[in-house]
C-alpha cells in the first residue's frame, strides 16, 4: 500500500535530502510534490489531496502553522520537520503530533512515518464503518454513501452529491455538487455498476449522469446539468434516453 505525500520546506537541499531518505528507507511513501512556501503548499495539497505532509515550521513569510490555519478541516497526517527550540518541541509533544528534528536521522524518520501510516489506516477503517452505519439507515436512496476508490484509499461521498462521472483514459473523474473533482483509479464501468441503481444513467460510454441533476435536454443530443456541464447523449442511446429519462 502506497501513501501519497508532499514535502514543504523552504530549503531545497533539505527537501531533496528528505525525498532521498524516504525513497531509500520508506519506499511506500510516494512523494507527489515538493513546495518551498505556504501558498504553493496550500495549492498542491488542495489539488493532490495527499495523505501525509512533511511540514517545516519556520519558513520565510508564513510558518507551517499558518499553512494548517488555511484549512477548515485537515484531512491529512502531518509530520513536522523542524530545528525549533525545546519550548516549541514541548508544544508538539503535548499535542501528540509527530516531528523529526533537523538534521534528519533515518531512525526518527522511519518511526514517525510508521506512526502516521498507522493513523491513516485506522482512519480509513473508521470511515468504512461510519459509512456502513449511515447506509443501513438509507438503503436504496441517494442519501447512501459510496466508497470512491483511489490509488490507495477510498473517499466516502453521498450519492446525491455526485453530479456526473466521466471516463478519462483508464481513470474516472467524479464531479461533485461542491465543485470538487475526484479522480479515481477505477474505470467508469465500476461506477456504472455501483450507481445505475441509484438514479444514474449512462448517456455515453464515457459519461454517467445523475438523473436528479438534469436541468435541460437539447434535442440535438446534449444534457445540461445543474453544475452547468454539457454531456453528450450517444446517438444509439437517444431513443432510450427520451423514453426512460425525459418522458418517464
Amino acid at each position: 500500500m502506497n501513501f501519497e505525500a508532499i514535502i514543504v520546506d523552504d530549503e531545497p537541499k533539505l527537501r531533496e535530502l528528505l525525498h532521498i531518505k524516504l525513497s531509500q528507507h520508506c519506499p511506500e511513501i510516494q512523494v507527489l510534490g515538493m513546495c518551498e512556501n505556504v501558498d504553493d503548499a496550500y495549492e498542491k495539497i488542495t489539488l493532490l489531496k495527499p495523505k501525509l505532509v512533511f511540514l517545516d515550521i519556520a519558513m520565510p513569510g508564513s510558518s507551517g502553522f499558518d499553512l494548517l490555519d488555511k484549512f477548515e478541516s485537515i484531512n491529512f497526517e502531518v509530520i513536522f520537520v523542524t530545528g525549533f527550540n525545546e519550548y516549541a518541541l514541548d508544544a508538539l509533544k503535548v499535542s501528540a503530533v509527530d516531528y523529526v528534528l533537523k538534521p534528519i536521522s533515518t531512525e526518527s524518520l522511519k518511526e514517525a512515518v510508521a506512526k502516521a501510516k498507522s493513523r491513516i489506516i485506522d482512519k480509513y477503517k473508521a470511515d468504512r464503518y461510519d459509512a456502513l452505519k449511515h447506509n443501513i439507515n438509507n438503503i436504496g436512496d441517494q442519501k447512501t454513501k459510496i466508497a470512491i476508490p483511489g490509488n490507495n484509499v477510498y473517499e466516502f461521498v453521498i450519492v446525491k452529491n455526485i453530479i456526473r462521472c466521466e471516463g478519462w483514459q483508464k481513470y474516472t473523474k467524479i464531479y461533485l455538487a461542491d465543485q470538487r473533482c475526484i479522480v479515481s483509479s477505477y474505470n467508469i464501468g465500476v461506477f456504472k455498476e455501483m450507481l445505475e441503481s441509484y438514479g444514474f444513467y449512462s448517456t455515453h460510454k464515457s459519461h454517467l449522469i445523475n438523473k436528479q441533476a438534469i436541468e435541460k435536454y437539447l434535442k440535438e443530443g446534449t444534457v445540461i446539468l445543474t453544475d452547468g456541464s454539457h454531456v453528450p447523449v450517444a446517438r444509439r442511446r437517444k431513443e432510450d434516453f427520451m423514453e426512460n429519462v425525459i418522458n418517464k
